[in-house]
C-alpha cells in the first residue's frame, strides 16, 4: 500500500504534536508494538495497548480523549466521535 506524501506529512505532524504535548509513551507504544496494539483490521486493541503500557483501561480512555481534544482543531476531518467499539 502506497502512502500519499500529504498523508505522510499529516501523520508526522500528528505524531509531533502528540509528543510535544507529553504523549510520548502512547505514541511510542502505538508505533513500536503494532502487532500487539492493533487488530488485523487495523483497529486499536485497547486491551493489548493497556498491556504494553501497563495502564488501566480507564486511564487509556482518558488519555485517548485528551489526544482527540488536542487534535480536534488542527485535524477535524480525522475526528470520528462514534468509536465506542
Amino acid at each position: 500500500m502506497k502512502t500519499n506524501p500529504l498523508e505522510a506529512l499529516e501523520r508526522q505532524e500528528i505524531i509531533d504534536k502528540l509528543k510535544e504535548n507529553g504523549f510520548d509513551d502512547l505514541v511510542e507504544a502505538l508505533l513500536g508494538h503494532e502487532k500487539k496494539v492493533y487488530t488485523k483490521k487495523g483497529r486499536l486493541n485497547k486491551s493489548g495497548t493497556c498491556r504494553v503500557l501497563g495502564w488501566k483501561p480507564k486511564e487509556l480512555e482518558d488519555i485517548l480523549a485528551e489526544c482527540r481534544e488536542l487534535l480536534r482543531d488542527d485535524f477535524p476531518h480525522l475526528m470520528d466521535d462514534d468509536d465506542d467499539d
